[in-house]
C-alpha cells in the first residue's frame, strides 16, 4: 500500500539558481489491488511525485521535503535507495535513462541479479513479464536497435519482472501503437487482479477506462481534484476540456483517424511542391526495413505516418530528411531529384527524443541556433505561441518532458523550412498544448510547407491529418501506403 501525507518539496535548480516549489501538500492513498491515475498539464508536478514515490526525491534530488511517503508502512526517507527496489518498481518517462545492459534478456534479469535472486526464478519471472507485455520476440535484441515504443515496452516488462508489490509508471504509453497500448492495459488488469498497487501518470486517459479506481488531477504541484474511476470517465466533454484533459474515448485504429475528420477541414495540396518517394528501400546490412515504398508528401498538407512499433517509421523519416541513405529508389523535392545534402537543408526535424537536440543554455537561445531571425520580439512571440514565454531564461534541460517537446517544435517552426518532419510530437503533451501544436502545424502547412508527422496518437491525427500512410510489417517488413477508410 502507498500512503502520502502532506507532501511538499522544493529545491534550488542547479541550472537556473531559482527555487522551484515542485509539490505542495500532496495526499495520496492507494491500496493493494487498485490502480490510481494521476493526470494534469505538463510541468504540474506529476513526475516529481513519482520520483518521491521511488525515493529519488529527496535522496537523489536534494531539497526541502515536508510530510511523508510510506510504502507498506516504511518511510521512504529512511529506506536506502539500494533497498527501494524491494518495495516498488518504476517506468520512467524516458526509458533510455533506466537501462544498464546490452540486450533485452539481460536487462529483464538485471534487477534480480543485483539482489542475488535464484537464477531459475529470475528466468521464469522475466519470461512471464515479456509474455505479458508482448516482447518475447525481442529477447535477443540489443537495446540500441529498438524503437522508442519498443524501449517503453521493455521498461514496463523490467518493472513487472522485479517482483515488487508496487508499480509506478510515468507515461507508459506515450510512444506506443494502439495494439501495444491494448497489451499494456491487459497486463495492468492482470497485475491489479493479482493484488499489485499501481500508480500511473498519463496524458492518454482512454485506455484506463474500467481499470482506474481513483483519478487525481494535479495543478501547480497540488492535487486539486479527486474522482472515483467511474465518476471520472462519466465526465462530459465540456468539463473535460475545461480541465485541459485529453479524450476519454478510444480514438480507434489508424484507419479511422483521417476518416473521422470533416472533409471541410482538409487543406488543398500543392502537387508541384513537397517530397515524393518512388520504389524506396532501406536495409540495415542484410535486414530489410522497407522495400518498394511509394508515397507523396505534398506541400500545404499534413501527412501522418502510422504503424506498429518497430515497423520502420523513424527510419523512414531519417531517409526522407537525408540523415540516412536509401538502399534504392528515388526521392524528389518539388519535382526535382534530390540528394541527401539538399534534403537536410530543406528539412526541419523534431526527433522522438527531444533531449538529443537541445544545445543552448536558454529557451530563447535555442530558437536562434538554426534561425537567427527568431531573436528579440520574434522569438518572444514564438515562445508565447507555445506557452513557454514565462520560461525564456530557463535552461532547456530543466524543463518537463512536454515543455521540451514544445520547445523543439517551436525551434523547427522558427527555421521556416519547406519540409517539417516530426517524430511523435505529442508524447508527454496535455490537451491544451496538443491543440496549440495542431494549430501551429496547420499554420505551417497553410504557408506551403509539407508537414510529415510520425504518430501513434489517434486523437492528434484525427484533429490534423490530411492524409494517412500506414506502414505494415510482413515477412520482410515491407512498407505500403494505407488508404483511409
Amino acid at each position: 500500500m502507498i500512503d502520502v501525507e502532506s507532501l511538499s518539496f522544493s529545491y534550488v535548480s542547479e541550472l537556473t539558481g531559482d527555487r522551484v516549489e515542485a509539490l505542495r501538500g500532496v495526499d495520496v492513498s492507494a491500496r493493494p489491488g487498485t490502480l490510481t491515475l494521476v493526470c494534469g498539464s505538463s510541468g504540474c508536478g506529476k513526475s516529481t511525485l513519482m520520483r518521491a514515490l521511488t525515493g529519488l526525491v529527496p535522496q537523489m534530488t536534494p531539497g526541502e521535503l515536508e510530510g511523508a511517503v510510506r510504502i507498506d508502512g516504511r518511510d521512504l526517507a529512511e529506506v536506502p535507495l539500494t533497498e527501494v527496489g524491494h518495495l516498488c518498481s518504476s517506468v520512467f518517462q524516458n526509458p533510455r535513462t533506466q537501462f544498464f545492459c546490452d540486450t533485452v534478456a539481460e536487462e529483464l534479469v538485471f534487477c534480480g541479479e543485483n539482489y542475488g535472486r535464484d537464477r531459475e526464478t529470475l528466468i521464469e519471472s522475466s519470461e512471464r513479464a515479456a509474455e505479458l507485455i508482448g516482447i518475447t520476440h525481442l529477447m535477443d535484441r540489443k537495446l540500441s536497435t529498438l524503437s522508442g515504443g519498443q524501449l517503453q515496452k521493455v521498461a514496463l516488462a523490467c518493472a513487472l519482472s522485479s517482483g515488487a508489490p508496487v508499480l509506478l509508471a510515468d507515461e507508459p504509453t506515450s510512444n506506443l501503437d494502439p495494439d501495444a497500448i491494448a497489451e499494456v492495459r491487459r497486463a495492468l488488469a492482470l497485475l491489479k487482479d493479482q493484488g499489485m498497487t499501481i500508480i500511473v501518470v498519463e496524458h492518454r486517459l482512454h485506455f484506463l477506462r474500467g481499470l482506474a479506481d481513483q483519478v487525481l488531477l494535479m495543478e501547480d504541484g497540488s492535487v486539486t481534484r479527486r474522482w472515483s474511476g467511474e465518476e471520472f470517465y462519466a465526465m462530459d466533454d465540456g468539463e473535460r476540456h475545461s480541465l485541459g484533459l485529453r479524450t476519454l474515448v478510444d480514438p480507434g485504429p489508424p484507419e479511422a483517424w483521417v476518416a473521422s475528420r470533416d472533409s471541410g477541414d482538409e487543406a488543398s495540396a500543392d502537387a508541384s511542391a513537397g517530397l515524393s518517394c518512388r520504389d524506396l528501400s532501406f536495409s540495415y546490412g542484410n535486414t530489410p526495413v522497407f522495400e518498394g515504398f511509394n508515397a507523396d508528401f505534398p506541400g500545404g498538407q499534413i501527412t501522418c505516418i502510422a504503424g506498429e512499433n518497430g515497423v520502420g517509421k523513424t527510419t523512414l523519416v531519417r531517409v526522407l530528411c537525408g540523415l540516412a541513405a536509401p538502399s534504392s529508389g528515388t526521392i524528389t523535392l518539388d519535382g526535382q531529384t534530390t540528394n541527401r545534402r539538399q534534403r537536410r537543408a530543406a528539412c526541419a526535424l523534431v526527433m522522438q527524443d527531444t533531449g538529443r537536440q537541445l544545445f543552448s543554455d536558454t529557451l530563447a537561445g535555442e530558437l536562434t541556433i538554426g534561425a537567427s531571425q527568431a531573436s528579440g520580439e520574434a522569438g518572444e512571440k514564438l515562445l508565447a505561441d507555445f506557452d513557454l514565454a514565462h520560461l525564456g531564461d530557463r535552461h532547456p534541460l530543466s524543463l518537463s518532458g512536454g515543455q521540451k517537446q514544445r520547445l523543439v517544435i517551436a525551434a523547427a517552426r522558427a527555421t521556416g523550412r519547406r519540409i517539417v518532419i516530426l517524430d511523435e510530437p505529442t508524447s508527454g503533451i496535455d490537451a491544451r498544448h496538443l491543440d496549440s501544436i495542431t494549430t501551429t502545424l496547420r499554420r505551417i502547412a497553410n504557408e506551403g510547407a509539407a508537414v510529415i508527422v510520425v504518430t501513434h496518437d489517434g486523437e492528434f491525427a484525427s484533429a490534423c491529418a490530411d492524409q494517412l500512410i500506414t506502414l505494415t510489417q510482413t515477412g520482410t517488413k515491407r512498407a505500403r501506403e494505407g488508404e483511409p477508410q
